[in-house]
């Protein structure tokens, strides 16, 4: 049987689900000023970058629904809000009936199930806003669920098997417990271990990643020059330089054998001239 829900026991049913230690939530809160829009369900992520302001707008009658829809009652609150979210029964309306770029958010008989998801757009706060919501709103935030200690829980968790079942079982139960902490610790250390092998991994292949870029740099440098020496055109081929090696290799062999031959003759007339008589005037001298 499907329950027949007031608009405000909905509107605090849906923040009693939002809420969460990392969400802020008020119901029924003026977002500014006298005449300012006032949503059924606002919240705020506990995130500086990230605060994704959303209002939520609950609607129990089909008639209430089709008045703010076609009204476009819904469009103030996009100056506070980066998304708009209609609340309703089940049974209400389908998505179909809801705005454009507006979500849904639907009350099953267990819970509350996303039937749409509303496109989200950037706004910046007016100051007036989070004025409001600090100075009238901090007290009326939806309570966030209590944190207890987990120490404290096992102990008294301890305490009572230790009076129902006696200090063996109860020693027992503290040992699996404590196996249950240290497996927890373990896949956490096991967790950072592998970021840190990821995070290290990736700086080497950046190192390597730049090393290779500034040595190809280099190649195409040396490789300019050399074509420039080589009196070849920027564009030229692989082939071309390797012809235009050879060439060049070809001619400075033929200019080292040439040097080769003229020292060998040289050599060879040296005892020649050594041999030869000297001038009469020499002599005379």
């Amino acid at each position: 049987m499907v329950k027949a829900w007031g608009h405000d026991e909905l509107a605090a049913d849906l923040a009693q689900h939002l809420r969460s230690s990392q969400r802020l939530v008020w119901t029924d809160m003026q977002l500014g000023p006298s005449g300012s829009p006032r949503p059924d369900v606002y919240t705020l992520e506990r995130s500086y970058s990230r605060p994704f302001p959303t209002a939520y707008e609950c609607k129990i009658s089909r008639s209430d629904l089709r008045s703010d829809t076609t009204s476009g009652k819904w469009q103030k609150y996009l100056s506070f809000a980066g998304a708009v979210i209609f609340a309703v029964p089940e049974g209400l309306c389908t998505a179909a009936d809801i705005p454009d770029g507006c979500g849904l958010i639907v009350r099953k008989n267990e819970t509350w199930r996303h039937a749409r998801k509303a496109t989200r757009q950037n706004v910046t706060l007016p100051m007036d806003t989070c004025m409001k919501l600090l100075l009238d709103g901090v007290d009326r935030v939806v309570g966030a669920p209590e944190v207890r200690s987990r120490g404290i829980t096992l102990w008294r968790e301890h305490e009572a098997v230790r009076k129902k079942f006696g200090a063996a079982v109860a020693r027992a139960a503290a040992d699996l417990a404590s196996v249950q902490t240290q497996t927890v610790d373990l896949k956490a250390d096991r967790q950072s271990k592998w970021e840190q092998v990821d995070r290290e991994a990736k700086a080497y292949r950046d190192t390597r990643r730049a090393q290779v870029e500034r040595e190809m740099s280099e190649h195409e440098t040396a490789k300019r020059d050399l074509i420039e020496w080589l009196g070849l055109d920027n564009g030229a081929s692989t082939l071309s330089i390797r012809r235009a090696i050879t060439k060049l290799k070809t001619d400075c062999d033929a200019d080292e054998r040439v040097r080769w031959a003229e020292g060998r003759l040289c050599d060879a007339r040296r005892p020649a001239d050594e041999d030869k008589p000297m001038p009469d005037d020499e002599r005379e001298l």
